[in-house]
């Protein structure tokens, strides 16, 4: 399901995270691969998520691709969660067989330092904004138990791919040119080791001349 584009006022995070993503050298994979794939991001967004069973994988699925930040991470992602369900399959009884489960999750990239006035997205003003939607379906026809766990797992299911799409969004924001206005950059690389110069080999006194 199509979302729409995040909106942006302050760009200081994106050189910051666009330069954590050259310097991983591999393109979208910090931000979209899993587990190590998103170390380069490590520290940099603190994540928060609504409380409960599906908030909880909602954040999951936020820190496989953005790495779970350390303390005094520079940048904050805040999210909401929405999901409401239809029925879709009634029976001549009125029962009803057969439920889709839509999710909606509106997030908000700031900076961590509220109030500290400096850097743009300071004061919790957002850099990048946006929403995405997902949704999943689970069947009601067998009992009571199996219900719901089946309608838990499509929570899940909603909630994760929620979490991904957020990543997407950022990633994207990342990769069309946006961010090359902003005005942090991300911690340089180490530079090259220095050589010490070759040491010279002696010179080799040449062999006296016989009945020289």
């Amino acid at each position: 399901m199509s979302s729409p584009e995040p909106n942006i006022g302050r760009r200081a995070l994106l050189c910051a995270v666009g330069g954590a993503l050259l310097l991983g050298g591999c393109g979208f994979r910090p931000m979209l691969g899993e587990g190590a794939g998103g170390d380069a991001l490590d520290g940099i967004v603190a994540i928060q998520t609504p409380e409960g069973r599906n908030g909880f994988a909602l954040r999951e699925a936020l820190e496989k691709r953005l790495g779970r930040a350390g303390p005094g991470a520079p940048w904050r992602l805040t999210t909401t969660l929405a999901l409401t369900e239809s029925g879709t399959a009634i029976t001549a009884d009125a029962s009803i067989t057969r439920y889709v489960l839509r999710g909606e999750s509106n997030w908000a990239l700031s900076g961590a330092g509220a109030g500290s006035g400096s850097g743009s997205g300071a004061g919790g003003e957002a850099a990048l904004s946006g929403q995405v939607q997902s949704m999943s379906a689970y069947s009601a026809t067998g009992s009571l138990y199996a219900t719901r766990t089946a309608r838990r797992a499509a929570q899940r299911r909603v909630a994760e791919d929620l979490g991904q799409r957020i990543a997407i969004r950022l990633a994207a924001a990342l990769a069309d040119g946006r961010g090359a206005a902003a005005g942090v950059t991300a911690a340089p690389a180490a530079p090259a080791p220095v050589l010490a110069a070759p040491v010279p080999a002696a010179p080799v006194p040449a062999a006296p001349v016989p009945g020289g």
